[in-house]
């Protein structure tokens, strides 16, 4: 009798533990693993301000859930700051428990979506074995990109490679108008000072008209994105990708606008007004005053137009942010404008009559301005610059004016 209840109780413990076999993720069979996509909306830091993703796996037996994201770097690292401003920013992925990390970014306020993804088991187990393995401290590191590269396309890369390339394609056709640019100025739109230097500084590779998987660089359009995909539904038809989509959070940092704010006349009317201090300066009878305060204005539009220009050449020529090489703004801020700020100072200070080479420095300055307006109407020249334009070529005109028109010597 005590052998058959030795054997009985064997299988009674072998019944309830092996349940238990498994303890989460790393192992659980892929029909027992869930693939969810999870999008943060933008936050407040300007590091935020683009928003976030992550992979969300579940183990539907034992409960626990993991969050793979692609978006860690380190403030601490050696050379943080150069690496940034040089284009060589190292990023790596990171696994956390999902519970928590979901519940940090509702705490700081940013909107929290969950999109349940049609996966088979085969390609859930895939992706499972995909993210460990990238998770590894020898696959963790990635050189990270603005556009190309970022923690957006690495969660989409990722989706569509254990979905045999379902996502990319279905995604080849036109994202319509909308390009690197305006979608970086719509999401910082709210962070004017911020949205302006980054357009200021994006050349002509940031207007070449994406597709809708180019367009999934961004976290709120890979999420749009991945709705509109469908997979087989293993009975000869197909489903869509996203079973179910959940916002668990709203959130209460403010969306970014639909379309980029229009920048043409706020610039053109700022440049006009500014370029206007010049010739009032100028005048044969202005007061010292006046002559003073057209000094500083043309003074300092040499001064922050210059420093613009050399800026602008170093990211060409000393980075590898490829989105900033060939500027066309270098047309309007040339860093040569730097020359004039001292003869600007003392002409329109003292009215002593310009050296020849300062004149001609200038209406060359003015020229260049007046090419990158009319090089709009060539196919070779795409940069959507024309706001920029608007603002500094009436500078140019104006110091150019300033440096040739007739003086009385004194």
């Amino acid at each position: 009798m005590m052998k058959p209840l030795r054997h009985l109780l064997m299988l009674v413990l072998l019944l309830v533990l092996a349940p238990l076999a498994h303890a989460g993720i790393s192992n659980a069979p892929g029909r027992d693993l869930r693939v969810e996509l999870v999008t943060y909306g933008p936050g407040r830091v300007y590091w935020e301000r683009f928003g976030h993703v992550a992979i969300i796996l579940r183990d539907t037996r034992s409960g626990e859930a993991v969050s793979f994201n692609y978006g860690v770097f380190d403030f601490d690292t050696h050379d943080f700051f150069l690496k940034f401003i040089r284009g060589h920013m190292l990023y790596s992925m990171d696994a956390e428990y999902a519970g928590p990390e979901v519940t940090s970014y509702i705490d700081a306020g940013r909107a929290v979506r969950i999109e349940k993804l049609a996966f088979t088991p085969a390609q859930a187990s895939a992706l499972r074995d995909f993210l460990l393995w990238n998770d590894q401290p020898q696959n963790r590191r990635y050189r990270y990109d603005y556009f190309y590269d970022n923690c957006a396309t690495r969660v989409r890369d990722a989706l569509n490679r254990a979905l045999g390339g379902a996502i990319q394609a279905q995604t080849q056709q036109s994202a319509g108008a909308r390009t690197f640019r305006s979608q970086s100025e719509r999401m910082l739109a709210h962070d004017l000072p911020l949205m302006l230097l980054v357009d200021l500084g994006l050349g002509p590779r940031a207007d070449r008209p994406l597709t809708q998987w180019q367009d999934s660089f961004l976290p709120v359009t890979l999420s749009d994105l991945v709705r509109h995909v469908r997979v087989p539904d293993g009975r000869g038809g197909t489903q869509p990708l996203v079973t179910s989509s959940r916002l668990v959070y709203a959130g209460d940092v403010a969306p970014p606008p639909p379309s980029p704010p229009a920048l043409r006349w706020p610039l053109l009317a700022i440049g006009l007004a500014w370029a206007a201090l010049l010739p009032w300066g100028a005048r044969e009878h202005a007061g010292a005053l006046a002559r003073w305060l057209g000094a500083a204005a043309a003074s300092l539009y040499a001064l922050l137009g210059g420093l613009t220009g050399l800026i602008m050449l170093a990211l060409w020529t000393l980075t590898s942010h490829r989105a900033a090489w060939a500027n066309e703004n270098l047309l309007q801020f040339d860093p040569m404008l730097l020359l004039l700020i001292w003869p600007l100072l003392r002409g329109l200070g003292t009215r002593r009559v310009a050296r020849h080479w300062t004149r001609v420095l200038a209406l060359a300055l003015a020229a260049l301005s007046v090419f990158g307006l009319l090089a709009k109407l060539s196919p070779w020249f795409v940069q959507a610059n024309l706001h920029w334009i608007l603002f500094a070529l009436p500078l140019n005109l104006a110091l150019a004016w300033t440096l040739w028109r007739p003086r009385v010597t004194r």
